[in-house]
């Protein structure tokens, strides 16, 4: 039987949603869910009033739930609100569980410490890819659906590592559908990418000096209201990500090792360590500084901002 306080921590909203639903079942099984279930969010987490609603006891039931979503208390500036929470969690009775939704913490936080002391906690991050293909993989079977497992690799890949917005665009491409055949074309034309994906495709571009084609999905990401400056922070981030790959690469560390390094998938490393192959160091360097000189052009208002990131990939491209 669950008892106490859990801290549920990560970005992942969807199993930590399959979590909070499970959890649900279990202690709220007798019934009277609205009498002895409490959720509060964000500024509506008063904690005198949690501390009525943990005081209160169950109705008809040996349980009752309390629910707390991004409660700002893991952070500073609540100092008073946080000792009365404090004292709370240090003295959560038998028939509470209390489960604190929280999607980042300051660990250096004195809640943080008392909860790692009295709760237990509980991590919610993207399953992996491997996870994720068995999941598509039993879910086609279910479905009666036919796709190889190289299409639906494909699919994983071009997903943001997010399971919520993963499933959402599953959903549509098996609507979509109409033979039952799960295509990387039908995938291609249904599915909206992160635009963390379509930068990595920018670059794999650029790196391979197409020109035209990485202006055109430039041209395309503007077109579907990208944020430029949204654009320049990810293009950076690939190419400092390079240069570390390079690095790491330069000391002979094993591809596997490089990943759990730079906590990048597997197959993103071993296609950046192809691609850093382009490029020495001071090349990488220099495409970091032009980066920095773009974005403080556009906070100066040197040049419209998507003018500006246009210039940077040609001066990539040329570099």
């Amino acid at each position: 039987m669950m008892q106490g306080c859990y801290l549920l921590l990560g970005e992942d909203s969807w199993s930590k949603g399959q979590y909070i639903e499970k959890v649900k079942k279990e202690v709220l099984a007798s019934g009277n869910e609205m009498m002895n279930f409490y959720e509060a969010q964000d500024k509506e987490v008063i904690v005198s009033q949690v501390q009525d609603a943990v005081d209160t006891l169950p109705f008809f039931a040996e349980q009752k739930l309390i629910l707390l979503k991004e409660t700002g208390l893991f952070k500073t500036g609540k100092k008073e609100e946080t000792e009365k929470f404090e004292t709370l969690v240090a003295h959560i009775p038998d028939y509470v569980v209390l489960l604190i939704d929280e999607k980042e913490v300051d660990k250096r936080n004195k809640l943080y410490k008392t909860m790692k002391a009295k709760a237990q906690i509980v991590e919610f991050h993207f399953p992996g890819e491997e996870a994720v293909y068995q999941f598509l993989k039993n879910a086609c079977k279910e479905k009666r659906l036919s796709s190889d497992e190289m299409t639906l690799r494909y699919f994983i890949q071009k997903m943001p590592e997010d399971m919520a917005y993963l499933l959402g665009e599953w959903e549509k491409l098996i609507s979509y559908v109409q033979d039952g055949v799960i295509t990387k074309e039908a995938i291609n034309e249904i599915c909206i990418f992160s635009l963390e994906t379509r930068v990595f495709e920018m670059v794999k571009k650029i790196v391979n000096h197409e020109g035209n084609e990485a202006l055109e999905i430039y041209s395309r990401m503007i077109q579907s209201k990208e944020s430029p400056i949204g654009i320049l922070v990810l293009i950076a981030r690939q190419f400092r990500m390079m240069y570390q790959v390079k690095y790491l690469l330069a000391n002979r560390s094993p591809l596997k090792e490089i990943s759990a390094e730079t906590k990048l998938p597997f197959f993103v490393v071993k296609e950046m360590s192809e691609q850093v192959q382009h490029y020495q160091f001071k090349q990488l360097e220099d495409i970091l500084e032009a980066c920095l000189n773009t974005d403080e052009a556009i906070k100066t208002g040197k040049m419209e901002s998507s003018k500006c990131v246009e210039m940077l990939i040609m001066n990539c491209l040329n570099g």
